[in-house]
């Protein structure tokens, strides 16, 4: 445990100072020109270091420990595809690009071997492989609800790769996934760390997408090795603020983007940058336990609802609460269950109202 413990912190330095060294000399030079260059795009120094990481990795490590062999293609593949769904984010729009993304994830999924550790074993395969393309698309196509802050985008992300990390710990994953993980959160936590305060050069939402399918590119790696439902519950920060965004955007209050309607976004507009950061931390924390969990579960399904929805509440009481209200966690129940009630009586108002108006 010591050694490995040691190699990720290796692996982690090495993509922190790598992405650290590189890029804080751009944004620092940004803010002296406040002039934007090609060349201090945010990914394609993730992009570089990553792949340069992960395709090491593969070379230079023993990965035997796959239970499905893992091949060459299924490391490039990510970086391929992170490459063309970029470029279509600046090229295409809607209808196309969404189609461009869709067909990347197939390719993605369709790569992953489905042997005995994928979940739901003995359901046939391609109801499985269906089920998580869409979950894939939706994850990468919608992370970009996440990127109202830097913070709001990213830690999700890098709790997602420290959950992967500490699922080979429990020798419940590869130690090639855990050592690309550390790398990427390395690389990851080294951007956030230089616009922790003061915010020079943000993501877009192209770079956002792409980053995200990259995370999502490892925890599919698990597709076949018992662990892939862990990693999904590993995102339910994000799965919690999409269904609050929806729920707000389209029931409660018809209006602004579904970025806007993020509890998360809400957040930043209350508390600073410490507070909205440890918090969205804590809150991630609980969804790391649950997918630790979840591998000694009998089913796939009723933890992972659990948790998606214990991290909502979290999220709303966080975010929908004033900044000197009682944070007792019985006020805290009453005040959720009180206003879900309020809102889903506003929205029966509403349907009624529609159907007068026929």
């Amino acid at each position: 445990m010591s050694s490995m413990l040691l190699i990720f912190l290796l692996f982690f330095l090495s993509g922190f100072i790598a992405m650290y060294l590189c890029f804080a000399p751009l944004a620092r030079q940004y803010l002296r020109t406040l002039k934007f260059k090609p060349y201090m795009l945010p990914l394609l120094y993730i992009w570089l270091f990553y792949a340069i990481g992960s395709i090491g990795i593969y070379f230079v490590s023993d990965h035997n420990d796959f239970i499905e062999p893992l091949s060459a293609m299924r490391v490039i593949l990510p970086l391929g595809l992170a490459v063309i769904i970029y470029g279509a984010n600046i090229l295409c729009s809607g209808f196309i690009f969404n189609a461009i993304l869709a067909a990347a994830v197939v390719c993605l999924v369709l790569a992953q071997p489905a042997g005995p550790g994928i979940p739901l074993y003995g359901v046939p395969t391609w109801y499985i492989q269906l089920a998580v393309v869409v979950i894939g698309f939706v994850f990468c196509r919608f992370y970009i609800i996440m990127n109202s802050t830097l913070q709001t985008a990213l830690i999700p992300l890098l709790m997602i790769l420290l959950g992967v990390s500490m699922l080979s710990a429990l020798g419940a994953a590869p130690m090639f996934s855990a050592l690309c993980a550390a790398i990427l959160l390395g690389i990851l936590a080294a951007y956030m760390a230089i616009n922790y305060n003061d915010v020079k050069i943000d993501l877009d939402d192209g770079s956002c997408i792409s980053i995200a399918f990259l995370v999502f590119s490892l925890m599919v790696l698990q597709f076949g090795e018992f662990s892939f439902t862990s990693c999904l519950m590993f995102s339910a920060a994000f799965w919690a603020e999409l269904i609050a965004a929806i729920w707000y955007r389209y029931v409660v209050i018809h209006a602004g983007s579904l970025s806007e309607n993020t509890n998360y976004y809400v957040a930043a507009t209350k508390y600073s940058t410490h507070i909205l950061s440890m918090n969205i931390l804590k809150i991630s924390t609980i969804s790391l336990f649950l997918g630790w969990f979840q591998l000694f579960s009998v089913n796939n399904y009723s933890l992972p609802f659990i948790a998606v929805l214990l991290i909502l509440w979290l999220n709303h009481s966080f975010a929908r609460t004033e900044a000197d209200e009682p944070q007792k966690l019985r006020d805290i129940n009453r005040s959720f269950v009180e206003d879900v009630k309020q809102n889903i009586k506003n929205a029966k108002e509403a349907i009624e109202t529609v159907k007068k108006d026929k």
